[in-house]
């Protein structure tokens, strides 16, 4: 029978001690460098180098953000987007975003972070990543103060318009199927293709269509119903960069607690902040 000498025993583990040796080793070279190299590639430490942050916004989103007659950004997401830059002492570039292209701005490192009524779905949160939640809002359906839609039952077989890319869209493909899907690259082609009655309704963030209502009100009613699919905004960026997202789950939580936020929602909406984002 054979029988195993201690030396014979000696030297299969002197040989497993020295490959975990060099495996813990290099794991923890690779672990440190891996760290340091992440902080190093992060959008922030990138931007408190070049004091410039570009942030995508919407340009047609009214009381989120618009373009004015001077040409300047304004709305709710841009002073968001304006606290941002001013609280890393960063110049703010605005890139043009539609609901289509703010993952492809990120995506492809155009934008640094997207500040544009960016709903924090599961659907998004598999290829970007999302901050802590700014502000909420639901999705309604607007048509003409005289349209003979007076519920949702009745929006079967009815043209509606939606931006692409929208929580929208994808209200409208799975609650309301019967519904003719009419896709437009902004918000602000949905709305003037209701006001030149090319479609019947219109379904949008609820701010926006109170606004508009509120505006003109002999013009568009919000269709009784109610309120779908809450929503909450958060700041988009990139996948996998977690330094960054950590400051700007810092920034939100001090921006809200300055009371910044909720004074910035009552100026554009007249609304108050939600009780479930307020620290």
């Amino acid at each position: 029978m054979f029988r195993a000498t201690p030396k014979l025993l000696l030297v299969p583990a002197v040989a497993l001690a020295l490959a975990l040796s060099g495996c813990t080793s290099s794991g923890a070279s690779n672990g440190t460098g891996s760290a340091a190299s992440s902080v190093a590639d992060s959008h922030l430490t990138k931007i408190l180098k070049s004091k410039t942050i570009k942030i995508a916004v919407s340009s047609d989103s009214p009381g989120y953000g618009v373009m004015n007659a001077s040409g300047d950004h304004e709305g709710f997401d841009i002073d968001v987007a304006n606290a941002l830059g001013a609280s890393l002492g960063a110049k703010v570039e605005f890139v043009a975003a539609t609901n289509e292209s703010r993952i492809p701005l990120l995506q492809t490192d155009k934008a640094d972070a997207v500040i544009a009524t960016f709903t924090a779905s599961d659907v998004r949160a598999q290829v970007v990543d999302m901050s802590e939640p700014y502000a909420a809002s639901s999705t309604v359906f607007m048509v003409p103060a005289n349209s003979p839609i007076h519920s949702y039952a009745d929006l079967d077989g009815k043209s509606v318009a939606t931006s692409r890319g929208s929580v929208g869209e994808q209200i409208l493909k799975a609650s309301f199927p019967k519904a003719q899907i009419t896709g437009f690259n902004t918000t602000a082609d949905s709305i003037q293709a209701l006001k030149s009655g090319k479609v019947d309704a219109l379904i949008e963030n609820n701010a926006i269509v109170g606004g508009l209502v509120k505006d003109d009100p002999t013009l568009f009613k919000v269709l009784e119903g109610a309120p779908i699919k809450p929503a909450l905004f958060s700041i988009g960026v990139k996948q996998g960069d977690q330094t960054w997202l950590n400051y700007l789950n810092n920034f939100i939580r001090n921006y809200t607690v300055s009371g910044q936020n909720e004074a910035s929602l009552q100026k554009w909406f007249g609304l108050k902040l939600p009780a479930f984002l307020a620290y």
